[in-house]
């Protein structure tokens, strides 16, 4: 088996079996899925279990990093990990084919796409993230080849990393509260490895957030350039 898909879970019932059936539409098949839990205490085990999954609870408290090396761990694919977020869905049925196809240069330590907003997504969501704009990047084939590390640099809500640079250096566990897979990115930066962001790969994905919510976001974003503890009042801003 070539490639692992990584998708971390808590509650997550809402969109869990659209992103699942997505993924076992896809052109690409060589691939497992793994569930790692957190808890979940909504249907999203049962919806999981309705679909080619694998199913692992975390034996620790939950962090970003920790979860996502727990997944790793338990993979079986032998080339690729793929990290999706549980309410992210893909936009195509070759959106795994299309991100795949740049590992065939070396230098290419890891993939991700941008995001596009759900059908629920708020106004300013739908203004911020309109797929109308990811439509026209694709149609332009604007992707960007990345060489040097920034905000957003392989953000996990979807992305792909070879398993071999990742049995070298997993993701550092002290960014508890996220920005590891950017502190990832960084690392193999340094090292002259580079980052492709592909329209084709993005992803539709949003928290129903108001223009408050999103400023409240993007701050904790900017704040996850360095290692913090995992803890959920810094996510007071994302709905129920």
């Amino acid at each position: 088996m070539e490639t692992s898909i990584i998708i971390r879970t808590k509650n997550e019932e809402k969109w869990l079996g659209e992103c699942l059936s997505r993924l076992q539409s896809q052109t690409y098949q060589d691939f497992e899925i793994l569930i790692i839990d957190s808890g979940s205490s909504d249907k999203t085990l049962a919806i999981a279990q309705s679909h080619q999954t694998k199913i692992f609870s975390l034996p620790k408290k939950f962090t970003y990093p920790y979860a996502s090396n727990y997944g790793c761990q338990k993979a079986l694919g032998e080339k690729f990990f793929v990290f999706l977020s549980a309410h992210s869905l893909p936009i195509s049925h070759t959106w795994l084919e299309n991100g795949l196809k740049h590992f065939k240069e070396n230098t290419v330590a890891g993939i991700y796409g941008g995001v596009e907003a759900l059908p629920d997504a708020s106004f300013w969501e739908w203004l911020f993230f309109n797929p109308l704009l990811g439509k026209l990047s694709r149609k332009l084939r604007a992707q960007k080849i990345i060489r040097k590390a920034g905000m957003g640099v392989l953000g996990c809500t979807n992305a792909i990393i070879r398993r071999d640079l990742w049995e070298k250096h997993p993701f550092d566990e002290r960014y508890g509260n996220g920005g590891e897979d950017t502190a990832w990115a960084r690392y193999w930066l340094e090292k002259k490895y580079i980052f492709v962001q592909d329209p084709r790969f993005n992803v539709l994905h949003s928290h129903g957030l108001g223009i408050i919510g999103l400023i409240q976001q993007f701050k904790h974003w900017k704040e996850s350039d360095n290692p913090q503890p995992f803890h959920t009042k810094n996510f007071h801003y994302r709905k129920k």
